[in-house]
């Protein structure tokens, strides 16, 4: 599971401003497989959507949380379906070019930069978003389960 600290800067409008804290391979034991910079941010500074009506003060702390199931997910919205879009493009328009007997090779890159980019279109938005959780939760059910 890939998490991350991070301090509130603002929440407004659905929209919630956070600042990463600690290093991005923290706790890393035996390799991440990438999984350190899934929250990578514009300087440290992660712009997330929240439901309306959502209430984080500015200096609370929150841990981002990703499971490996929702991070292979995503890889595949990412990238497999784009990877697939290219293909099926290319060869929509080599067949394109074939039936009508007219520049296949320019057809067929046509078709696999068209395919790419209505793949990746469609794929994007729905990516998985973190799981948000007050930092330290963990750690305070611990403690209490040992007690």
């Amino acid at each position: 599971m890939a998490e991350r600290d991070a301090e509130v800067l603002g929440c407004a409008d659905g929209r919630l401003s956070l600042r990463l804290l600690g290093s991005a391979c923290e706790g890393c034991v035996g390799g991440c497989g990438g999984r350190c910079n899934v929250f990578a941010g514009n300087d440290g500074v992660v712009e997330l959507e929240v439901p309306p009506g959502s209430v984080h003060p500015p200096g609370q702390r929150l841990r981002l949380a990703m499971d490996d199931a929702a991070l292979r997910q995503a890889a595949w919205r990412g990238y497999g379906r784009v990877l697939l879009g290219l293909l099926a493009g290319a060869a929509a328009g080599q067949a394109l070019g074939h039936a009508l007997d007219f520049h296949a090779d320019a057809l067929s890159l046509a078709g696999l930069v068209l395919g790419t980019f209505v793949a990746a279109r469609f794929s994007k938005p729905r990516l998985p978003g973190p799981v948000l959780t007050p930092a330290g939760a963990d750690e305070t059910r611990e403690n209490t389960t040992e007690s």
